[in-house]
């Protein structure tokens, strides 16, 4: 009779210990295992046999028991399980509920010796319960990593009655399994023996032996089984039989791996994770850890290189080893983030590091049974032990509010929406927990994007209810709700079970709304009186938000009807520009001409002209005039003809993201999705190493590149490690700026430069916060200092404070009545000349030390917020151990380092100088040559079409309608379907 391979029972888990397997399902399982049969059949044959089984009941389970002896009468093969219902309908048995993991974590360990053959259950990569049956060797490839090995004999002595291997080396620890094998073809082997006090010798009975005779060739292995590895030793004798005579042969053995170097990975199993009295635990096998010579449990940080060594207790309870991990030395987490748990279990010459998961194990069918609680850590931060989807151990470090989240996963859509002239917006929206109906809708609310407690909640009214999920409606006048800028994002707040407040994202899968708000700037962005502006959009997660902030410069009528007119024409001259193909440069916000965008543009113009190069450049910017003698192919930020050549472009090239080739602010419009799906290539700003900024540039995001510029393979690592780019999209050329770098600074006038960075906790902040900030309280302080003016005075030296373009808007703040002492504001000097000028640096954590570095000139890092910028912001060094500069934590310490460098005459240490090669592959003037021939021999492949695949991915109507479709089961596996195809 056919099986039909839909029908399956799936079992909660299954257990074997070389005597009995063991299937255990809830009693809420509605088969009467008494009245059905198990059958066993033999893959890809009618042959079925019935198994004895034992049935046990206990108040939560149902266990079958099939005995061994059921199972050793099996022939060589794979034999399935199936369990025959009314009808003689035969239903497939396994564990389906689970995840499917490793082949070694499916195979069921341990291996069982039946007579001629040897048998092992497993899962198959559906989690059906099979029997395999077959040779030793080949079910241990299978079960365990093994390790190939050679180990040498010293003699073999054949006596009347036992034969004796010496070896070089000990056979084994006392602690470990350690088997002979012996192999012809197919027929393998476990022979006894025993071994002697110095565990170098083996002695086995002849008698043994003697079945051996009717075969000419056996191979010898010894093997040490080590929990989950095997140590595979070939032996440089063989066994031979002739005329009723054994003989020990000697061989030559083929060159095996090295010991030393074996490096292991895989899964190890445990169980029952929780979290409580300030412990994580969990329970292992003991058998998987003890033949280890050290253990060492580890979180390392998902898709980044960071790992943390964790210190934990052993303790042995009714057979299990419970791991006990304090959550005390876990503070130091500080932002929300996932690690995932792994162990290292290190033997002799043998390293294995597995991760950690409650493998083959089902019914877990709420994501809330796999989170096991919080603990807080630190303020604001906890930590949420929980089980992936793969059953797989991992650390959520979260607020409160991020892990009641994971607890109750919950799906919103927005329906309509719409927004009169006075200001009055309407929504209809649905909302739906998946796993409970227990619930109740509370409030529309929005909260404030960099302040989440700043709330303004909005009544709303439940429309329908339909299986657990609800529809609302909800409508209020934006224009009077007292907005703080800049963004508010909405929320439907729920109350859950146990009076648990959620707070739910609004999300929009509509292609309508979403094309609506972005071409409606017109229709929904309204003005107030003091010059700010208020509309709706949807982010790039298609969450729902408003903004409330100040007009910016490019949001008139005018610039609108630029973009449109630019649209159209571009329309019109499609296919001249696919013949044509154009590049566009650009600086920080296209105000700027003195960047490594500039240099790599005057560098084409001058030695590829016939290249259609072009470079963006506000209008009336103070860097104009550099660009004067190249107006030909310059053409001014937003006009017409720069978005006309934005559309058409086949690359962008520039020193920052590209959306500094744009009015960044600006959501609305035909242009932004244009510029999002731009090549891109890459020249960075400065030298990576100081401050992370992987989140922004990272691999396929909006700002990913094509081709990613770096000075060093240092530099090229930390792309590859933290952004996520491959080899060949990374090119170490050298900074284009650095092609125009001498060194300007005169004998008789000294000047030092000092240019702190920005930082991301005071981006945008108002003014009044700004001023009380440490930064501009030590900063300040410092260019007012009466001991640093009296230094710089006494050796005629010059101290220009350059402040960060990020933070022009407070510039005024910034004082200095000493004469010695200039504050410069962003575009009054060029970066470079201030660099090429000046005998020293001061900064903290800004790529312009790099710019020092590179001119041989001495830095002096001003690090007295180190703590709080690793917290926030972060770095890809050891800013106190690998630093090529020296280090002031306060500002009496920097003036003391000052004045020792003033006196030396600004001499750079040798300490520094001589680890320069580490961070600069070239020191010439050839950057921008080299980046240009990069781009030319990568330009087809960089700037071809997207693949289909991509251009689902980033097209909005069909985002739209697989969010809005993908839970109903034929989209969903249409949609895998599709995407299986296109990979």
């Amino acid at each position: 009779m056919g099986v039909k391979k839909e029908k399956k029972i799936a079992f909660k888990s299954i257990a074997w210990n070389g005597t009995n397997l063991q299937l255990i399902i809830p009693q809420t399982s509605s088969i009467n295992f008494e009245l059905v049969k198990v059958l066993i059949n033999k893959r890809n044959t009618t042959q079925y046999k019935e198994m004895s089984v034992e049935i046990k009941k206990d108040q939560n389970e149902i266990k079958l028991i099939i005995p061994i002896r059921q199972l050793k009468g099996l022939e060589k093969g794979r034999w399935d399980l199936f369990i025959e219902l009314k009808d003689h309908f035969k239903a497939r048995v396994g564990l389906y509920d689970a995840p499917i993991a490793s082949q070694i974590m499916r195979y069921l360990k341990p291996i069982v010796n039946t007579g001629k053959f040897s048998l092992i259950p497993y899962l198959t990569s559906k989690n059906g319960l099979s029997i395999h049956c077959g040779n030793l060797l080949k079910l241990e490839d299978m079960s365990y990593n093994v390790v190939p090995l050679e180990k040498r004999v010293n003699q073999v002595q054949d006596l009347s009655s036992k034969v004796i291997i010496d070896f070089q080396e000990p056979v084994s620890s006392r602690s470990e399994e350690t088997r002979l094998i012996m192999k012809n073809g197919d027929n393998v082997l476990q022979v006894p023996f025993q071994v002697s006090s110095n565990r170098k010798a083996i002695t086995i009975d002849k008698k043994i032996l003697k079945p051996l005779l009717k075969e000419q060739k056996w191979n010898l292995y010894l093997e040490n089984i080590k929990g989950n590895i095997v140590l595979r030793y070939s032996l440089d004798y063989y066994l031979k039989a002739n005329k009723q005579k054994l003989n020990f042969n000697k061989r030559q053995l083929e060159k095996k791996e090295d010991t030393s170097r074996v490096y292991v990975k895989g899964q190890i199993f445990a169980d029952n994770l929780k979290v409580q009295n300030e412990y994580i635990s969990f329970e292992m096998n003991p058998n998987d850890l003890k033949f280890a010579n050290n253990i060492r449990f580890s979180i390392k940080k998902r898709n980044k290189p960071e790992r943390i060594n964790l210190n934990y207790k052993r303790v042995y309870i009714n057979g299990k080893e419970h791991i006990e991990i304090p959550t005390d030395q876990l503070k130091e987490i500080t932002s929300s983030s996932r690690w995932d748990l792994s162990v290292e279990l290190f033997h002799d010459n043998v390293k294995e590091r597995r991760r950690i998961g409650a493998y083959n194990k089902g019914n877990y069918k709420l994501q809330k049974e796999k989170i096991t609680g919080f603990s807080p850590l630190s303020e604001g931060i906890g930590i949420s032990p929980y089980l992936t989807n793969d059953n797989e151990f991992s650390f959520y470090f979260c607020t409160e509010e991020q892990y009641v989240n994971s607890l109750y996963p919950a799906t919103t859509a927005l329906q309509k929406l719409s927004v009169s002239k006075k200001g009055v917006m309407r929504l209809t929206a649905s909302i739906s927990l998946g796993e409970t109906n227990d619930f109740t809708v509370d409030y529309i609310s929005l909260r404030l994007r960099n302040n989440r407690d700043n709330i303004i909640n909005i009544p709303c009214v439940e429309e329908a209810k339909n299986n657990g999920e609800r529809k609302i409606k909800a409508e209020f006048n934006i224009k009077e709700l007292g907005f703080e800028q800049f963004y508010w994002d909405i929320y439907i707040t729920i109350t859950a079970e146990n009076k648990t407040k959620r707070y739910v994202r609004l999300l929009n899968d509509n292609f309508l709304i979403n094309k609506r708000l972005k071409h409606g700037v017109f229709k929904y962005t309204f003005k107030t009186e003091n010059n700010y502006i208020i509309y709706p959009y949807i982010t790039n997660n298609n969450g729902l938000s408003i903004t409330y902030r100040q007009m910016g410069e490019f949001e008139t009528t005018k610039y609108k009807i630029n973009e449109y007119t630019a649209y159209l024409l571009y329309i019109t001259l499609y296919w001249y520009f696919k013949w044509n193909p154009i590049w566009l440069v650009h600086e920080k916000y296209s105000e700027t001409a003195q960047d490594n965008g500039f240099y790599f543009f005057r560098d084409c113009y001058e030695n590829n002209y016939d290249r259609k190069i072009y470079y963006v450049i506000r209008k009336g910017s103070p860097d104009e005039s550099n660009v004067l003698p190249y107006k030909d192919r310059v053409v001014h930020f937003m006009s017409i003809k720069h978005l006309l050549l934005l559309l058409g472009s086949k690359l962008i090239v520039s020193s920052e993201t590209k959306g500094h080739g744009y009015a960044w602010r600006v959501s609305t419009g035909p242009i932004r999705n244009y510029l999002d799906k731009k090549k891109y290539v890459f020249l960075q700003h400065g030298v990576l190493g100081l401050k992370r900024v992987d989140n922004t540039f990272k691999v396929n995001s909006t700002n990913g590149a094509e081709l990613f510029v770096v000075s060093s393979d240092f530099e090229k690592n930390i792309v590859k490690n933290y952004f996520g780019y491959r080899e060949k999209n990374i090119i170490v050329t050298g900074l284009a700026r650095w092609d125009a770098i001498e060194n300007t600074n005169k004998a008789a006038t000294k000047e030092i430069f000092l240019m702190p960075t920005w930082r991301n906790w005071l981006e945008e902040v108002e003014d009044d916060q700004f001023v009380l900030s440490d930064y501009f309280q030590q900063y300040n302080s410092l260019i007012q200092s009466e001991k640093l003016s009296q230094l710089l005075s006494e050796h005629n030296v010059t101290l220009n404070f350059y402040v960060h373009p990020k933070f022009m808007p407070y510039v005024e703040n910034f004082t200095s009545s000493h004469k010695q002492i200039n504050v410069i504001q962003f575009g009054e000097a060029k970066i470079n000349d201030l660099i090429m000028r000046s005998s020293l640096l001061i900064t903290d954590y800004s790529s312009v030390a790099w710019e020092t570095y590179y001119q041989k000139k001495p830095v002096l890092f001003f690090h007295f917020d180190i703590e709080k910028y690793m917290e926030n912001q972060g770095s890809y060094m050891d800013l106190k151990k690998e630093i090529f500069g020296d280090v002031a934590y306060n500002s009496t310490e920097l003036v003391d380092m000052l004045g020792e460098y003033i006196t030396n005459d600004f001499k750079e240490k040798e300490e520094f100088s001589a680890i320069r090669e580490n961070y600069f592959k070239y020191i010439d003037h050839n950057n921008s040559a080299r980046i240009y021939e990069a781009i030319i021999e990568r330009e087809d492949k960089i700037s071809q079409s997207d693949d289909l695949l991509t251009y689902f991915k980033g097209n909005h109507f069909v985002r739209s309608f697989w969010r809005k479709y993908k839970r109903k089961p034929v989209v969903n596996r249409v949609g895998q379907l599709l995407l299986n195809r296109l990979k």
